[in-house]
């Protein structure tokens, strides 16, 4: 009977001695329904990579899919308004039911890289508010954004975005290394500015400084945003290196500049694009921002009219001028 007790004592203590228990693989517990699955797949597969040119979205909390899908929608309608080009057209007209031939399509593009039929192609981020769309090159997307949000501007009280707030337009992705922001600063910043490197070769040839007829001395603004990184490009790094490859002619305005150079770090990969000295008019391409400053300023005048006298009729003053 002893021994039985020393068994049933050395066996307990031997189980409360084990570590946790140990996982058998599977998906940790976290189960998903097709209706997740597909939401998740609505927001894009893939990643950013350096050569790519797209849009940066943010959006509502909690918000990525369905902001996805809607601004899918709208990104659409955008280029079909605009361009008159209609995306996915020959993808709609396919039959949905001959599922063979879907995937054998599918299987035949990915074979021969044809990915620029698409338009917008979402990629999947795994950080919240942030959506990202690489673009076709049909497609330039500073103008595109302007555009929209030029748009909403022209046409107060229609609000077609719901979940997405800030649009930022991307000329060019390169790697988030300091090589990499300089190849990527003089291939984006050299259409718009004259570079210091061009000027310092012109006076090794001629002996004085030439400036180049053909860009117009821009004041100028550096606007870094980081994401998900934190080495090696720091925002002082970033703005001194962008700022040492441009010229002198071209002088700094943090006020009121002429070009904006807009930075967009995330992770391993680091964007830019020079947009024009309306972006803080245009509320920095916020939509959200740009449809509220349509409500206010409804508001505004509706305000107006009411506390405006109301004008005396020729009965009234008739009335009047009998007392």
């Amino acid at each position: 009977m002893a021994d039985w007790n020393k068994r049933k004592e050395r066996s307990g203590g031997d189980r409360d001695d084990r570590g946790p228990k140990r996982s058998k693989g599977g998906t940790g517990g976290k189960w998903q329904t097709p209706h997740q699955k597909a939401k998740i797949a609505s927001r894009g597969s893939g990643k950013i990579e350096p050569g790519d040119v797209g849009i940066w979205a943010t959006c509502a909390r909690n918000m990525e899919g369905r902001a996805t899908e809607e601004l899918k929608v709208m990104l659409g309608e955008c280029a079909e308004r605009f361009y008159g080009i209609k995306p996915g057209s020959s993808e709609d007209t396919e039959n949905e039911d001959d599922i063979e031939a879907s995937i054998q399509k599918e299987l035949t593009a990915m074979d021969n890289k044809q990915s620029t039929t698409k338009l917008f192609s979402p990629v999947h981020l795994d950080i919240p508010c942030v959506l990202f769309f690489k673009t076709n090159s049909l497609i330039e997307p500073i103008d595109f954004v302007h555009r929209i949000c030029k748009e909403i501007v022209a046409t107060p009280g229609v609000r077609k975005m719901k979940y997405v707030n800030r649009l930022t337009p991307m000329t060019l992705i390169a790697k988030a290394t300091e090589k990499g922001l300089q190849e990527l600063g003089s291939t984006v910043l050299q259409k718009h500015f004259n570079m210091a490197a061009d000027i310092d070769e012109e006076e090794s040839t001629s002996g004085k400084e030439k400036v180049s007829k053909e860009v117009s001395n821009h004041s100028y603004a550096i606007r870094p945003s980081t994401r998900a990184h934190t080495a090696p490009l720091k925002r002082a790094l970033v703005i001194k290196s962008i700022a040492e490859s441009i010229s002198n002619v071209h002088k700094v305005d943090l006020t009121n500049p002429d070009k904006v150079i807009l930075v967009e770090i995330f992770q391993s990969v680091c964007g830019m694009s020079v947009v024009g000295s309306d972006w803080e008019a245009l509320k920095r391409f916020n939509l959200a921002e740009l449809y509220q400053k349509d409500k206010a300023s409804k508001a505004t005048t509706a305000t107006k009219s009411e506390t405006k006298p109301r004008s005396v009729t020729k009965d009234e003053a008739d009335v009047g001028s009998e007392y």
